[in-house]
């Protein structure tokens, strides 16, 4: 009897790629992991809302640019609907 099995290397990567994500849902489920994620997401949030602060400074002119262009856009569309209406 001659048994001969075929598995293909997209085969071979799903299961690698399941075995992966059993052991990172293995390593989340532990108890300390919660904590663990809660301690990191403090210990950089400042400095994470910080950059973002800083980033919005330092783009001021974007941003000014950005409401221009809204406020152009409004007064474009009042000014075509008072036109509507008078005439």
């Amino acid at each position: 009897m001659k048994l001969e099995i075929e598995i293909t290397e997209d085969e071979i990567r799903s299961a690698v790629e399941r075995k992966i994500r059993v052991a990172v849902a293995d390593q989340s489920n532990q108890w300390g992991a919660d904590e663990y994620i809660k301690k990191q997401v403090k210990a950089q949030w400042q400095t994470a809302v910080d950059a973002m602060i800083l980033d919005a400074l330092n783009n001021s002119q974007a941003l000014r640019e950005k409401i221009a262009a809204e406020l152009e856009r409004k007064l474009r569309a009042q000014l075509t609907a008072a036109m509507k209406a008078v005439g």
